[in-house]
């Protein structure tokens, strides 16, 4: 695609980051030798804005892959010595009750899941901590210079004041949602004595953002045709708006007493905004609808082909799963994709992130992975309704022999997220193996959870076939569900509008692009999927039902472990805490090509820890001794 092209041209031209960015080992503020030079070459062309322009997208882009320095465009020692980022990497669906991540070295949910995590130690979690400050001071900088290129006109020029102000909007959210408030950087640091920024004030950096983002929509186009698709428009700043409001309404922050308090109201609001409004819901309400609206401008639509909303088996691929979820994510520059991280590029399976997707080809033969992707638990697996009613599968506890039978009654999106038992892979694995292993085998090896994930694996790579990484970042069925959301707890539920998904019906039925209630704005997520339409008038089972949906719809985009924050619900078992489930699965028969029964039976593999102070991480030591940062509470 051109978007691909373009993004990709920009990054592969990128100035080298050492000469141009601070010594963040020293402090994250701190000017680095030589800057002035190098940029009055940057600015002194359009040609070389540009690749400071794509040096922004690379540091300030976020991701939902696990990832290397490499990955990032960085070498390892660079990234050690120069930008304090540690050369590591982590999938946090092993943290959460999606996953369990059985790769030996995987530091961070090991420290998650047995309360390990440190002052210490919690960039584990947020390796591109340091990255973002210098995603932020590059976006000031092109904000305080951008006028100065002498080749430039006014188009352009309005264009990377949007791109700044959406970057540094976009990471600072990114600080908010892990740490509450934090110091805003809205200039250029020059000095020592100005890089000791005290932390603001919750509302303050959850203002500031937002008008980021308001600012930047006035410099930025409606959509971005042509050569320039990829890069930030409107939507994407809308959209860190929406992203930011509804965080900042929820439990964790629109609260008078923050679950972790400092002990005084003062500094309760470096927390929290210290007083509730249920105000704070419409407004986040109001930010998804702007969303929605410019979508509807611009041409993005839910991915939603009617003849696709019941899953089908393709008649060309063997057992192949199709429909619209799967087209979602699986399509790159599809039409609900906002804004995606462009930096993958061409993967094979046994190149990052894929790696970190698929299980080890030791195994599942063929897989193309030499190390071990997330096992999906069965505490996941248990979140999808049964399609013909919307009701809770009626699994038993203690075992049955019906496993195919259960798998084939519920939502389709299951199928095109989740690789069961005989599901396929990928080209190469047609028939995925599951049901010889035991609790008993090593965690390196053993499908704990009695699944592997199967969203964002392309069916047509393998081990040599490179084919792009769809790494979504912002989706319209995202602000769906915020707006679902928002409206319930604002006015609650709302009236559905009738629709009729029997039989042939389903080809037909449709619901209004602009929701008219909360039950609208969630029922047109399950329509595209073939689930019957939610229709209740109780706000609390309503605020259920969109949980769920938010778990299943958004399910491996990195969204599970910051909900269950700001939700305040990571301490409830089997969240981020307590009984974590797998099944163990037994093949009844020896039938050719692939077995047609297996038992079942759920076991706890896992007992998980989350303290209460976990609900906002700690910053790093090595910054709070600095004396300008205050600890957050707890740590």
């Amino acid at each position: 695609m051109i978007m691909k092209k373009n993004i990709k041209i920009l990054i592969t031209s990128i100035i080298l980051i050492c000469l141009v960015f601070p010594s963040c080992k020293k402090n994250f503020l701190d000017k680095a030798p030589g800057v002035d030079i190098n940029e009055d070459v940057i600015f002194s062309a359009k040609v070389q804005t540009e690749k400071y322009v794509a040096n922004m997208y690379q540091l300030g882009m976020p991701s939902i892959f696990a990832m290397r320095p490499a990955d990032m465009g960085l070498g390892a020692n660079a990234v050690t010595s120069t930008l304090g980022v540690l050369s590591t990497y982590v999938n946090l669906a092993g943290i959460t009750d999606e996953a369990i991540n059985s790769q030996s070295n995987d530091a961070a949910p090991s420290a998650w899941n047995n309360g390990g995590v440190t002052n210490a130690n919690i960039l584990l979690e947020d390796l591109r901590y340091y990255l973002r400050w210098q995603a932020i001071r590059t976006a000031n900088i092109l904000l305080e210079r951008i006028d100065e290129v002498p080749d430039a006109d006014a188009t352009y020029k309005n264009q990377v004041k949007g791109e700044a102000l959406f970057f540094r909007a976009i990471n600072n959210f990114e600080i908010l949602k892990r740490y509450g408030g934090f110091p805003l950087v809205l200039k250029r640091v020059t000095s020592l004595e100005e890089s000791k920024i005290e932390r603001s004030s919750f509302e303050a950096c959850v203002n500031s953002i937002v008008k980021d983002c308001d600012d930047a929509v006035g410099f930025l186009p409606l959509d971005q045709p042509g050569a320039t698709k990829g890069r930030a428009q409107k939507g994407a700043a809308l959209a860190v708006k929406a992203r930011t409001l509804l965080y900042a309404a929820s439990p964790l922050f629109n609260t008078a007493t923050p679950i972790s308090s400092f002990g005084n109201a003062t500094d309760d609001k470096l927390i929290s905004y210290g007083n509730y409004s249920l105000n704070r819901w419409k407004i986040a309400a109001d930010a998804a609808k702007e969303v929605l609206i410019w979508a509807q401008a611009a041409g993005y639509t839910l991915v939603d082909d009617p003849a696709k909303r019941i899953n089908t088996i393709s008649p060309t691929v063997v057992n192949l799963v199709v429909g619209n979820y799967r087209d979602s994510w699986e399509k790159n520059d599809n039409s609900e994709i906002i804004i995606a991280n462009k930096t993958w590029g061409s993967k094979s399976a046994g190149q990052f992130p894929l790696p970190m997707l698929l299980p080890r080809t030791e195994f599942v033969p063929n897989s193309g992975a030499g190390w071990n992707g997330p096992s999906i638990i069965f505490n996941h697996v248990r979140k999808y309704e049964k399609r013909a009613t919307g009701l809770p599968q009626d699994w038993n506890y203690a075992g049955g022999n019906d496993l195919l039978q259960k798998y084939a009654e519920l939502d389709p999106r299951f199928a095109q997220s989740v690789i069961f038992t005989g599901a396929r892979m990928h080209k190469s694995v047609v028939r995925t193996p599951i049901g010889e292993h035991t609790p008993s085998k090593s965690a390196l090896n053993s499908c704990q959870g009695g699944h592997w994930n199967l969203k964002f694996v392309n069916d047509g790579i393998d081990a040599g076939t490179g084919l792009e990484v769809n790494c979504p970042i912002l989706r319209l069925n995202e602000f769906y569900l915020a707006y679902a959301e928002a409206m319930n707890e604002f006015e609650g539920p709302g009236v559905a509008t009738p629709i009729n998904i029997t039989g042939t019906n389903i080809l037909t039925a449709q619901l209004p692009a602009i929701p008219n209630s909360a039950l609208d704005a969630v029922n047109k997520i399950r329509l595209r999927s073939a689930m019957p339409a939610i229709n209740t008038s109780n706000a609390i089972t309503l605020r259920s039902r969109i949980h769920n949906e938010w778990d299943i719809e958004m399910y491996m985009e990195d969204h599970r472990l910051w909900n269950s924050r700001r939700w305040l619900e990571a301490e409830n078992d089997g969240v981020l805490k307590g009984s974590m489930w797998g099944l163990v699965i037994n093949k009844l028969n020896d039938v050719a090509p692939y077995p047609t029964a297996f038992s079942y039976r759920p076991f706890v593999f896992m007992t998980r820890s989350f303290p209460t102070k976990l609900y906002l991480h700690p910053f790093v030591l090595s910054e709070v001794q600095k004396g300008n940062l205050k600890q957050n509470p707890g740590w």
